[in-house]
């Protein structure tokens, strides 16, 4: 069995109390609240029987269609998914395959190359849409009070984990305990603290309670994957989900063979019998296996990869969402000699980004210095530009630093991970060594990098992180990048109080103009700090053949095929 977490108050001592929630919360802000996160003037929850129109976005001087705008919630919640075209074929097995190994099958451990594997297998309680809009996966409605402190959700009945027990309010609860808990390496545990507790009034209903108001609920509930309560200790070696495809075989750590679960509560789906993951650590590869159809899909290839193949007949290049990650440059800001502001500002003049973009990326993205995407109303475009490419600038600011000689270092990044760090980081190098800095590129193998990154065992790192297409909140608390030294998961080392201050208040008001405001004021420390630089968008491509229809990804790039079929 896994830990005891039947005593939610027990657990979460050392989580939720850490967090300082802002107090004063006034009646202008309750208002907010009632227009950004709930239900209009509807007292009672509705069912998934009816489609309605997409619930729209709040209503805040943001721009409508901004891809991170806190979405409302749905007064009747929509249908689960449009059946595919009545052409659907039913058989076969789909392939896909990218670089990053296949360490376990713990669907909340968002590393960027885990993104790609626990769709298929699990469910959540709401998903988010192409336009990032909650839709019902395992909650069929959901119903936020007016003082926006508890949402009642009613959970779909009839559901099974592939173990063959009846999904229950119970393993909502659970899972919740699970994945905040910090040896567990969810990713967005931080999000996930912000439910102050989760009750279970009967089997098929779940109540989250909040301390304050949550922008970020829909986020944490489309990542919040549900859990098997009885197999989670089996989570190394197999799944514990309710998803359309159930482990069948994993040959660790490169490949998985998954197989259409018949009792999946979407009846008549998925078409596809079986469902096969592949890891191959070398991306020049993923092509060729692609191109001599031994693979069906593959994702992350490398740029150039993608600009050939695009132009050719029989693929299709899905960029997926709104871009959702940034490449960045990263310097450990307790070791010297970055613990120098200026030596960090150095560094940001010596990225050529215009030179990576064309080289690295094959001009599919777009030079930036800020740390939200364009479509985000946490970016700010006045702000882009602030460290242009300028040697002689970096060579002023190291001399009043007092290493006019430069210095040495090391870079670390992974190849395997994501194969545009490699040549971002020989580009940084080279222009670093015109400045005097020596940094040896130090490129390791996926595993030992995620644990060195989150270890802080670094000095340098090329490095990029996710989720910046959500709401700007949820890229702060699920991102370890963003917490300061004192907080659990941090790795950069930097303190400061008054940025944590405007990060959590953000976290916990729903007043459009002044979380605009707050991030504003974030994005500026960051740019001034220079600890962490961003280059270009780390916009990854899934690649694949025409036959393969259907084919759809949430916004972190996990395929679900519960849809898909093949035309061949």
């Amino acid at each position: 069995m896994p830990a005891d977490y039947s005593d939610p108050s027990a657990f979460r001592r050392d989580g939720v109390t850490r967090r300082q929630f802002l107090v004063g919360f006034s009646s202008a802000g309750l208002l907010a609240v009632l227009v950004a996160c709930s239900p209009a003037a509807q007292p009672a929850p509705t069912t998934a029987s009816k489609a309605t129109e997409a619930p729209k976005p709040a209503a805040t001087s943001a721009p409508a269609a901004a891809a991170t705008q806190a979405p409302k919630p749905a007064t009747q919640a929509p249908a689960v998914t449009a059946a595919p075209a009545a052409t659907a074929k039913k058989g076969g097995t789909i392939t896909l395959a990218r670089t990053a190994r296949i360490t376990n099958f713990n669907p909340l451990y968002s590393a960027r190359g885990h993104f790609a594997l626990p769709r298929p297998m699990y469910n959540a309680l709401v998903r988010l849409d192409q336009n990032l809009q909650p839709k019902p996966d395992l909650a069929e409605s959901w119903q936020l009070s007016p003082d926006g402190l508890t949402m009642a959700l009613k959970l779909r009945q009839g559901v099974k984990f592939h173990s063959g027990r009846d999904f229950t309010s119970e393993d909502v609860r659970i899972t919740w305990q699970w994945a905040c808990d910090a040896q567990n390496a969810a990713m967005l545990r931080t999000v996930f603290l912000f439910i102050k507790d989760v009750k279970t009034p009967d089997k098929y209903s779940v109540e989250l309670k909040f301390d304050r108001p949550c922008p970020m609920v829909y986020d944490a509930l489309d990542a919040l994957w549900v859990l098997d309560k009885t197999k989670i200790d089996a989570l190394p070696n197999t799944d514990a989900g309710t998803g359309p495809y159930m482990v069948e075989k994993y040959v660790p750590p490169d490949e998985v063979y998954c197989t259409r679960f018949p009792d999946y509560w979407d009846k008549g789906k998925p078409y596809i019998d079986k469902y096969v993951l592949k890891s191959i650590p070398d991306e020049s590869a993923l092509s060729l296996n692609l191109e001599s159809k031994a693979l069906d899909g593959i994702w992350a290839p490398p740029y150039q990869d993608v600009a050939r193949l695009k132009t050719q007949p029989g693929y299709v290049v899905n960029p997926g969402l709104a871009v959702p990650s940034n490449f960045v440059v990263m310097t450990k800001v307790t070791v010297k000699p970055f613990d120098n502001k200026k030596v960090r500002q150095a560094i940001n003049h010596c990225i050529d980004r215009e030179r990576i973009v064309k080289t690295v990326t094959m001009g599919l993205t777009e030079p930036t210095w800020l740390h939200w995407t364009k479509g985000s109303w946490a970016y700010f475009p006045d702000m882009e530009g602030r460290y242009k490419y300028d040697l002689e600038k970096a060579k002023q600011l190291l001399a009043e630093a007092g290493y006019a000689n430069g210095f040495e270092t090391t870079m670390t990044l992974s190849k395997q991970v994501n194969p545009p760090q490699f040549g971002i980081g020989q580009i940084v190098q080279g222009d670093l060594a015109k400045v005097g800095i020596k940094a040896k590129i130090e490129d390791v193998e996926s595993t030992l990098y995620t644990k060195r990154i989150q270890g802080g065992e670094y000095e340098m790192a090329v490095n990029n992180y996710g989720r910046i297409n959500r709401d700007p909140s949820t890229m702060m608390n699920g991102n370890p990048h963003f917490r300061v030294k004192s907080e659990a998961g941090s790795h950069l080392g930097y303190e400061n109080a008054e940025y944590v201050a405007w990060r959590d208040e953000a976290a916990t008001i729903t007043d459009q103009e002044k979380r605009k405001a707050l991030f504003r004021k974030i994005q500026e420390f960051l740019l001034e700090e220079s600890f962490m630089m961003p280059v270009t968008w780390n916009q990854s491509f899934w690649i694949y053949r025409d036959y393969v229809k259907d084919l759809t990804f949430n916004s972190e790039w996990s395929p679900y095929v519960g849809d898909a079929w093949l035309d061949k």
